[in-house]
């Protein structure tokens, strides 16, 4: 029987990552680590752990014996700190990098020798096309993400050699998590910049996801999975 590939979401709480964690878990041996947020999936493996604590991390790695199996990691950990730029101050901008840039390298780091012993890995970071556009207010968020999306297409040279790909998943409008929050008027709004019309659904970004996993020449790419917006 083949084995299922390992698919390791981290920050598997957030609230995009839950419906997405359902449609996956048939294809992948689906592992969540989280820090608060207990995710509420059913028949997955779920680990608590403090992303800054880089020795819990690779106790933690230990103990799921990856040596012998396919890997991809999912990154959807991030925090979002909305500040117009003179009022942020110091520690904001170190939280926010040691979560969406800072932690995500560790976990990288101590992942690559098992996918390079294997000579297969895929690593996913997941965006947001606000991220990229730099709207107002989103200086913290904006810099980190293209500082990780930076560090992805270099990692992405460094390893091609071994079949290790690096690629970010720059996701859109869906009718999850911080969507759902919005008021009427600006989803109303929203969707007139969508040339559809219309939010995504999960499948799309199953899709890609899938996409990213099975090709090995997508590799050190920004895909938008945005519907034009």
């Amino acid at each position: 029987m083949v084995k299922k590939p390992s698919l390791l979401i981290f920050g598997g709480s957030s609230g995009i990552a839950s419906p997405l964690i359902k449609v996956l878990k048939k294809k992948y041996e689906v592992i969540l680590f989280y820090n608060k947020r207990i995710p509420r999936e059913k028949n997955v493996k779920k680990i608590k752990l403090d992303f800054s604590r880089n020795l819990d991390f690779i106790k933690a790695l230990k103990g799921l014996n990856l040596n012998n199996k396919k890997i991809i990691v999912l990154n959807f950990a991030s925090i979002k700190i909305d500040k117009i730029s003179l009022f942020i101050d110091h520690n904001e901008l170190i939280k926010t990098f040691n979560v969406n840039t800072f932690s995500f390298f560790k976990i990288i780091k101590n992942i690559l020798p098992i996918m390079m012993k294997k000579k297969w890995g895929r690593i996913i970071n997941i965006s947001s096309t606000g991220g990229r556009r730099g709207d107002k207010g989103t200086l913290l968020y904006t810099t980190s993400k293209n500082a990780t999306e930076s560090m992805m297409r270099v990692m992405s040279k460094e390893y091609a050699s071994m079949n290790i790909t690096f690629n970010s998943l720059i996701l859109g409008n869906f009718n999850y998590g911080m969507y759902k929050k919005l008021s009427k008027s600006v989803k109303k709004e929203i969707l007139k910049k969508i040339p559809s019309g219309k939010t995504g659904n999960i499948s799309n970004i199953v899709n890609a996801v899938n996409f990213v996993v099975q090709s090995e020449y997508i590799n050190g790419s920004a895909i938008n999975v945005d519907g034009g917006y």
